[in-house]
């Protein structure tokens, strides 16, 4: 990057740049820019996407329901401000279409 690109680039991004600054950006530019180029070497057409670096799998068991017992939903009804049959209830948060 040369020094003229460095002022449109900071123009652009409504940066400003002190003239004493500008050699030091123009530096880390150009080593940015650098591993850049370093990165866009290898051929990687044939690999195949990856997202993590080791073979990692999910390790986690699956969910079961399974029925609460009538004690404990006694317990939690007992507790709510309003309830309704077995369910809590709660003001109207979203308004409905009907």
């Amino acid at each position: 990057m040369v020094k003229e690109e460095l002022e449109i680039t900071a123009f652009l991004a409504r940066i400003h740049i002190k003239e004493d600054e500008k050699e030091k950006y123009l530096a880390d530019l150009s080593m940015m820019f650098g591993y850049i180029e370093i990165l866009q070497k290898p051929d990687i057409a044939n690999l195949e996407p990856t997202t993590h670096v080791t073979k990692l799998r999910n390790i986690w068991r699956e969910d079961i329901v399974k029925p609460c017992p009538k004690k404990i939903i006694d317990q939690m009804l007992d507790n709510a401000p309003a309830k309704e049959g077995t369910f809590y209830k709660i003001k109207k948060v979203i308004a409905g279409t009907s």
